[in-house]
């Protein structure tokens, strides 16, 4: 994804990718409009992507939205075993294990 490829960009030397990335990011995405994730792949992949691009660029609208995924993320952590839900829907906070995960914690 754009997302966790900006450090990419970043390192290879293609500033004006990066910026053009970087105001996608600041004015397009929303994770209002996202709904049931993978906990896991979004840890890595776009919160990284966001906290990666951030500290490599100073560049605070990455923080912003890494700070908003990082907080629907959290409702993850509530679990009764202690373990995270496998998955959240990011627009409602609801989490959830993969169905071919129930009742094996």
């Amino acid at each position: 994804t754009l997302v966790d490829a900006l450090d990419t960009l970043w390192l290879m030397g293609m500033r004006d990718e990066f910026y053009e990335g970087r105001d996608w990011v600041r004015d397009r995405l929303d994770h209002d409009k996202v709904g049931k994730v993978s906990v896991f792949e979004t840890a890595i992949r776009s919160l990284g992507g966001l906290l990666s691009a951030y500290d490599l660029s100073g560049d605070s609208a990455f923080l912003l939205k890494a700070d908003d995924l990082g907080g629907r993320l959290l409702k993850a952590f509530d679990s009764p075993s202690g373990l995270p839900f496998s998955q959240v829907d990011l627009r409602t906070g609801k989490a959830s294990d993969f169905n071919w995960l129930s009742n094996r914690v």
